[in-house]
């Protein structure tokens, strides 16, 4: 689905509407998950599930979008964890496939660190981001960038979707929410970026766009819940970079806090 959005999309609102908005615009009836965060709900009733007019926003379609997005966000974890993660990424001009292992610690709300080890057991990328800084670093080019939330110090990385995605998925100021019995679309402004987000409470579809930027990710796994077997596509709208992830596995220890310090500057050993 995202492939078909991001390539060949004639903007980046076209693109927006095209993916994160079917439910803003009118959709069929989906089929309904009956529990979990959509069941706890229980009263659906006057929630339209046929085609609907953008203008038209019941008070009570509105606050199940709202309750909806609230339960998903209790949902999300409060702790650090950690994850073993399989990445294969598709260059886009000549599609060549790097495959790559890793793990990746998050303190949710905070801060992240990855790191990606190639075949040869090369470091093939290490990320560390904060809301406030990142550092961005592939020793096999001897490529490393640092710098804030400044748009032009993240100028062709993917550090911006990565801080969202990693710190707070869901997070943002609630602009827009529609709802059908089993699924629901939000519009959610997160600081100088529009994240689109559609999901029945397991498929989620996501698209952020900041300035000319769109990226997308399309993502199975319940509640978005760091579970093992979870998986992902990604695509970056303008050079058409894509990356499949896989959770392989969820550690059962915590991270060591010096994972989420700056690399450049920590206290002691790093180990995630």
């Amino acid at each position: 689905m995202l492939d078909g959005v991001l390539a060949g999309s004639s903007g980046l609102r076209t693109a927006i509407l095209l993916l994160g908005l079917p439910l803003l615009v009118g959709c069929g009836r989906p089929t309904s998950l009956g529990d979990g965060v959509w069941g706890s709900l229980g009263n659906t009733r006057g929630v339209r599930s046929g085609p609907v007019e953008m203008a038209e926003v019941s008070q009570e379609e509105w606050t199940v979008s709202r309750e909806r997005l609230a339960r998903l966000r209790e949902h999300q974890p409060k702790r650090p964890y950690v994850e073993r993660v399989r990445l294969s990424i598709v260059e886009p001009h000549t599609r060549t496939r790097y495959e790559a292992r890793g793990a990746v610690a998050v303190d949710p709300g905070r801060a992240a660190r990855m790191i990606m080890v190639g075949p040869a057991g090369t470091t093939a990328l290490d990320l560390w981001v904060t809301k406030e800084r990142f550092r961005f670093a592939v020793p096999g080019i001897k490529l490393e960038k640092r710098g804030g939330t400044d748009p032009n110090e993240m100028r062709g990385l993917p550090v911006g979707f990565l801080r969202w995605w990693f710190l707070s998925p869901l997070g943002g100021r609630l602009l827009m929410g529609r709802s059908t019995p089993g699924e629901s679309a939000w519009v959610l402004k997160d600081g100088p970026a529009i994240v689109t987000v559609r999901t029945d409470g397991q498929h989620f579809f996501a698209l952020r766009r900041e300035g000319e930027r769109l990226e997308g990710i399309e993502w199975l796994g319940r509640l978005l819940v760091p579970s093992a077997g979870s998986r992902g596509h990604y695509i970056e709208g303008r050079l058409g970079l894509r990356v499949d992830i896989v959770v392989e596995e969820v550690l059962d220890t915590a991270p060591d806090p010096a994972a989420f310090e700056d690399p450049d500057a920590p206290s002691e050993g790093t180990t995630l």
